[in-house]
């Protein structure tokens, strides 16, 4: 039996060695990250998920958690849309860029993990308990260096969506409409792109890099322009150019520099291009002229559509070109300087075919396809074929959009436009002798998780596996089927139960009701029974109220009596109150009267005691008269004693005379005590005497007896 071959879309890894896709950081900095959300590092299952496996982790407090609190979660797919594919010119960059959109999780996924973590851990698991790993940033990196385009160093914020886009930044317009159709076409070649993880916020890190003449040449760019200008000391580099070669020397650097779970800061590949920018290029010229020798130093991808070529090819050209044509060809080309020159590369999803769209505006596209005509026409000889005219045609309209960024017309011929190069000494590239290695502090911080970009492709599949997928798959049915009629037949059976059973109930309830109809007909009658009694004890309350109402009419009578009484007593007690208030009056009179009485007593007193006051300041005037006789007084007695008592001073020995006395200043008479030759003696001194050195009267103690005498 013949088999026919159906494509089907298929999820394969781009890992073709190993199964697992993801990769986890060990680093101390990347545990503390697990730590914080509180997820196993351990890999708790993995699930099977087309051609590559998705791994399952556990909350850590899972062991000790009741089955509907457990939580599990699963690392990104990581899966690339190669259709969102979109090539676009970034005009706040000035960059071309390629878009594409990568998947973190879908609604199947987080179905098909809860179904595989029922069947291995024994209990129910709810689709609220399964959620992809919380990471807080990602970031799109590869491990191979090229020169065509460049990966944002940023990383991404991430918000739990579905999807992120990413995006390559290319200088050349033309390769990223190209790349973006090659990665909707053929996706594979895009496996070495792979995402980093970041769990939590990390600081930075710092190491050491070193450049070396080994890390200069090892890129592809400076191999092939070693290899081209093996003759030539030095090359020019147009901007772009150059800024490709220092670009793919600087990721050559970063990637022999960082491990695979470390990630460089957005700034350090700068700063190592503008190290290398001072390293490698050593001066800065302008070309202006089509004929300058510098030309055959200028690095262009193809020689043949150098501004110098082409501006020669071009003025050739339009010098065989009748006038009208000349003047559409001049005016395309000046006009092309105020527009951007791009191709794009685009798929017509209605036709299913590659077509070319070119950046510019009707009326110029069709000039120029004209002039390509016209220009093919008059090169063609006569005997050339028309597919030599079409593939002439083609070469020129080649020739002229390759011509537009570079050339332009100045009102007599085509010239180049003004280009600024790059000068590039090779001689460094090869005397590794003379290349002095530089040393670099770089920053960097960790990744937690990393995993490839997984491709949707296009896999083979045999009519005979498909028919024995759908028989499984129709077996499948079949046995759900079956399944659901048993379960129709149970549910069938329980309801013919609930439904006997229903019906004893009902005529039970009819029993019931006939014997509550009963009681309530019993109910009725005696219920007229008590309506009968309650209607003559209506009767009976009627007659006490006609009583109670005689009653209260009396009371009625007896208050109007006591009313007119108090209406009486009122009266009274009014004439009562203006016999007080009259009173009152009398007596406040009295009381005003008593007050003028006292207040003329008051200032007599005061009088009296203003008189005494002045007696007694009389009294004190003449007591300190006296007073100050009395210190005059005092002062004559001290001058009288000072008179009679002279200083006391110091002869240097004890007295033995009176004479001694007068010496030391007593002037008053009396004893006093002077040494004798023997013994002390007490001496009679009369102060008007001058008495002699010699002669003093003493008195002598001895054996207690005073002896008097007057010694000579």
């Amino acid at each position: 039996m013949a088999t026919i071959t159906i494509k089907f879309l298929a999820i394969i890894s781009v890992s073709a060695v190993c199964c697992k896709c993801q990769s986890i950081n060990s680093s101390p900095g990347a545990s503390s990250s697990w730590a914080k959300l509180k997820i196993s590092p351990e890999t708790f299952s993995s699930m099977e998920y087309g051609n590559f496996r998705i791994e399952i982790y556990q909350h850590v407090n899972n062991q000790k958690a009741i089955a509907n609190q457990k939580k599990y979660f699963y690392s990104p797919l990581s899966l690339l849309d190669h259709k969102s594919a979109v090539s676009r010119y970034n005009r706040i960059t000035k960059q071309s860029e390629m878009r594409f959109r990568v998947e973190m999780w879908n609604d199947k996924v987080q179905n098909e993990i809860v179904k595989h973590l029922n069947e291995i851990v024994g209990h129910e698991i709810k689709s609220n308990q399964v959620a992809i790993i919380p990471f807080e940033k990602v970031i799109l990196t590869s491990n191979v260096p090229t020169e065509d385009y460049s990966i944002s160093p940023e990383w991404t914020n991430y918000d739990k969506s579905k999807t992120i886009w990413f995006y390559l930044s290319f200088n050349d317009r033309q390769i990223c409409d190209e790349m973006a159709a090659e990665i909707q076409s053929d996706p594979t070649q895009f496996h070495h792109l792979k995402l980093r993880y970041s769990l939590s916020s990390q600081s930075w890190q710092t190491k050491q890099t070193t450049i070396s003449i080994d890390s200069v040449t090892s890129g592809s760019m400076v191999s092939k322009l070693l290899q081209k200008f093996e003759n030539k000391d030095e090359i020019f580099l147009t901007a772009n150019d150059e800024k490709k070669m220092l670009s793919e020397t600087a990721t050559n650097i970063r990637m022999k520099t960082f491990d695979d779970s470390e990630v460089a800061s957005p700034d350090t590949e700068n700063q190592i291009v503008n190290i290398l920018k001072d390293l490698l290029v050593t001066s800065r010229t302008t070309i202006k002229e089509q004929t300058d020798k510098m030309w055959d130093s200028v690095v262009w991808n193809d020689d043949n559509y150098r501004p110098d070529k082409t501006t020669k090819n071009l003025n050739e050209i339009i010098d065989k070109l009748d006038k009208e044509t000349q003047k559409k060809l001049a005016d395309l080309f000046q006009k092309a300087d105020n527009k951007p020159s791009a191709i794009k590369f685009t798929l017509d999803e209605n036709k299913n075919e590659n077509r070319i769209q070119h950046n510019y505006d009707a009326n110029s596209w069709t000039q120029l396809d004209k002039i390509s005509s016209t220009i093919a026409g008059k090169l063609a000889n006569d005997s050339d074929s028309s597919r030599r005219v079409e593939t002439l045609k083609e070469n020129v309209e080649k020739l002229l959009v390759e011509s537009k960024n570079h050339v332009q017309w100045d009102g007599e011929k085509f010239v180049p436009k003004p280009m600024q190069l790059g000068k590039i000494n090779l001689v460094k590239f090869r005397d590794s002798q003379s290349f002095q290695d530089r040393n670099v502090g770089v920053r960097y911080t960790n990744a937690e998780l990393s995993a490839p970009i997984k491709l949707m492709e296009h896999a083979e599949l045999t009519v005979t596996d498909e028919w024995n997928n759908l028989k499984e798959q129709l077996k499948e049915a079949v046995m759900k089927l079956e399944k659901m009629n048993n379960e129709l037949t149970q549910v069938k059976r329980d309801f013919t139960n609930k439904l006997e059973a229903t019906s004893e109930v009902l005529n039970t309830t009819v029993k019931n009701l006939v014997k509550t109809n009963a009681e309530l007909n019993n109910a009725k009658r005696d219920l007229t029974d008590k309506l009968e009694g309650t209607r003559g004890e209506l009767e009976k309350t009627k007659t006490e109220l006609q009583k109670t109402r005689a009653g209260l009419t009396k009371t009625v009578d007896n208050l109007s009596k006591k009313l007119n009484a108090t209406e009486k007593e009122l009266a009274e007690t009014k004439i009562r109150v203006a016999n007080v208030s009259t009173e009152f009056k009398m007596n406040i009179q009295r009381v005003s009267h008593e007050i003028k009485v006292a207040e003329g007593n008051v200032k007599k007193d005061l009088r009296e005691t203003s008189n005494d006051l002045e007696t007694a300041t009389r009294n004190l005037a003449s007591t300190m008269t006296e007073l100050s006789s009395t210190t005059s007084a005092v002062a004559n007695l001290t001058k009288m004693l000072n008179d009679r008592t002279s200083e006391i001073i110091d002869i240097g020995q004890m007295p033995t005379s009176c004479f001694d006395l007068q010496r030391m200043g007593h002037k008053l008479s009396g004893f006093f005590s002077v040494k004798g030759s023997k013994k002390m003696e007490m001496t009679n001194k009369n102060g008007s005497d001058t008495p002699t050195s010699n002669q003093h009267p003493s008195i002598s103690m001895s054996s207690g007896v005073i002896y008097y005498s007057n010694s000579v």
